[in-house]
């Protein structure tokens, strides 16, 4: 954040709490009597809000960080009893927008910020190219989102995902939708959540969807994830929703960290069709658990991996196993990731994978997908991220050839 003197003394003056009471004598060597900005820098000063530099600086043509001037929020907050209603709603604006900074720092956000009708609003595009080596022909796809964030009280808080996805190559126009609304807060100890949002189980080799319904999450030592509601997606397990209807799905995921290198997780799930007695053609009814774990084995690499069965009569087992380095973070230019993968997701055990590829129930045969991805992925400059795959996958079921994938997109961050 670039915060040049005129920046970071109106961002501090607008507080309103270096009040006139403060005697004005000059700390800093390079702020002469002179300079405009004399007066405030020393009441501001005198106040405890600025500290300068250890030389006897104040430097006010210096670039500073958001850490940095979440430390003078939170210095503007520990006067805020001097400031008016009016400063008061100026701090409460600042607090939540260095709100992930003010916690870095251990400042407890007071009951003025937490009632803040104030949303918080972020987005982010995702420009994706796909391509296969079959005949379905490559894809160009622009993703937009946009997330609301807003506390309704002390214990609960509400968020929303706005999102519209185009495809570029084509002549349809995609509606703007309700991706995600849900509120979340505090009952009886657990974390619930109410509405539609994502769930994502585990390492997502089963499920990557969004839920209309309601999850509650507890515990320490074992943390658990029990929901219930219908699956907002209108193909699961390869099946069209206009001909078999909305699955509802209960289930229960589960997380135990073992040590501090590594985690161990698992999952129970059941789906049941409403509307169709013969939906998934044995019943309508299909039951799947899952146990993974992810463990980080040195520095730099990690391990992870997970194995699923369902009650179907055939095509019922998943299993996929990853090596990965490091990993590029948007908050972090130059940093970067790769990884290897093999997996094996027969038909009948995946309602919604978030693995990308020729998983063939996608790729429109009634089979599952088999073969090894390898990707990387790198951070650029702030805010952006690029990333590559490719992927050979062959059909677990029928006798076919296998399959190239190839993936490439940017994702920016606002």
């Amino acid at each position: 954040m670039k915060k040049k003197l005129v920046a970071s003394l109106a961002a501090a003056m607008v507080l309103g709490v270096a009040g006139t009471s403060f005697a004005a004598s000059n700390p800093f060597v390079d702020v002469p009597a002179k300079h405009w900005s004399y007066d405030a820098v020393t009441k501001l000063a005198s106040a405890g809000i600025v500290d300068g530099y250890g030389d006897g600086t104040f430097k006010g043509d210096k670039t500073i960080s958001r850490y940095e001037m979440a430390q003078i929020v939170a210095k503007a907050m520990a006067h805020s009893d001097k400031a008016t209603a009016e400063q008061k709603a100026s701090i409460d604006k600042l607090s939540v927008e260095f709100a992930d900074e003010l916690e870095g720092l251990n400042v407890r956000v007071t009951k003025l910020e937490k009632n803040s009708s104030t949303i918080k609003v972020t987005g982010e595009a995702r420009l994706r190219y796909e391509d296969y080596s079959d005949d379905t022909g490559a894809t160009w796809k622009l993703r937009n989102r946009i997330h609301l964030n807003g506390n309704i009280n002390d214990q609960w808080s509400y968020y929303g995902r706005l999102q519209a996805e185009n495809n570029l190559k084509g002549d349809t126009d995609t509606s703007v939708t309700m991706h995600n609304a849900y509120v979340k807060g505090n009952i009886a100890g657990t974390t619930t959540t109410i509405g539609r949002f994502d769930y994502f189980l585990n390492h997502g080799m089963l499920i990557d969807s969004q839920l209309n319904g309601a999850n509650v999450a507890f515990g320490n030592v074992v943390k658990a994830n029990v929901f219930y509601g219908k699956d907002n997606s209108n193909k699961l397990f390869g099946n069209k929703a206009s001909d078999n209807g909305y699955l509802t799905v209960a289930g229960v995921g589960l997380n135990y960290a073992a040590s501090k290198a590594t985690s161990l997780n698992g999952g129970y799930y059941q789906y049941e069709s409403k509307d169709n007695a013969n939906y998934f053609g044995d019943g309508d009814k299909r039951k799947i658990w899952e146990a993974g774990f992810k463990t980080q084995f040195a520095t730099n690499f990690n391990l992870l991996g997970s194995y699923a069965k369902s009650d179907a009569d055939a095509e019922d087992t998943a299993y996929f196993a990853q090596i990965g380095y490091k990993g590029a973070n948007k908050s972090k230019v130059g940093s970067y990731g790769a990884w290897v993968q093999y997996r094996n997701i027969e038909g009948t055990v995946a309602p919604a994978t978030t693995f990308n590829g020729v998983f063939t129930k996608e790729h429109g045969q009634a089979n599952g997908g088999k073969g090894f991805e390898v990707g990387f992925n790198y951070t650029p400059v702030l805010n952006t991220v690029l990333r590559v795959k490719y992927a050979k996958i062959e059909p677990t079921a029928i006798s076919s050839e296998k399959v190239d994938f190839y993936q490439a997109q940017a994702e920016f961050f606002f």
